[in-house]
């Protein structure tokens, strides 16, 4: 079995106007939001094989938030700049030439891309993930090359699980 979390980056600065959309930071309810998302991920899943990130600051904090809750070494984590403005392609394209013995990878990144990414392995319409949402798909095959054919459970870890934290 193949496990793929989809991970939205969490709540950034609105205000943008004096930097780069890619520099946004996230706010503090966003900071806040990411805990909660990764320790409700850890109490469900073994900490992923691989952590890949846009290189957008929002989604880079958001990775190593994820990585310090599930003790995942930052240095590990696979910044890829082609998630930050084709990141449904460049997501495709990052599955399918992982190793079969990685068996579970998680991918931060935008908005709508991450949700056209769990709409294609779902098989059914998944809403609009918000920031900080997590998706899991698990895949009943043990070849990258082969999860779009396969059977997929999925599994929605969002506000209604952590309704008394900070959203």
């Amino acid at each position: 079995m193949k496990t793929l979390h989809i991970v939205r980056h969490g709540k950034a600065l609105q205000d943008y106007r004096f930097i780069q959309d890619s520099d946004r930071p996230l706010i503090e309810k966003g900071i806040m939001n990411n805990e909660a998302m990764a320790k409700q991920l850890l109490t469900r899943y073994s900490v992923p094989d691989l952590i890949f990130s846009s290189h957008a600051a929002r989604a880079l904090q958001t990775a190593y938030i994820f990585a310090r809750v599930m003790v995942y070494p930052y240095d590990r984590i696979q910044i890829n700049e082609r998630l930050y403005l084709d990141g449904e392609k460049e997501t495709y394209r990052i599955l399918e030439s992982l190793p079969d013995e990685v068996q579970s990878v998680m991918i931060v990144g935008h908005n709508p891309d991450v949700t056209f990414v769990a709409n294609t392995y779902a098989g059914r319409g998944i809403e609009p993930i918000p920031t900080s949402g997590v998706v899991t798909i698990n895949f009943t095959t043990n070849r990258w090359r082969e999860i779009g054919k396969s059977n997929a459970t999925v599994k929605r870890i969002n506000k209604t699980l952590c309704e008394s934290l900070f959203f």
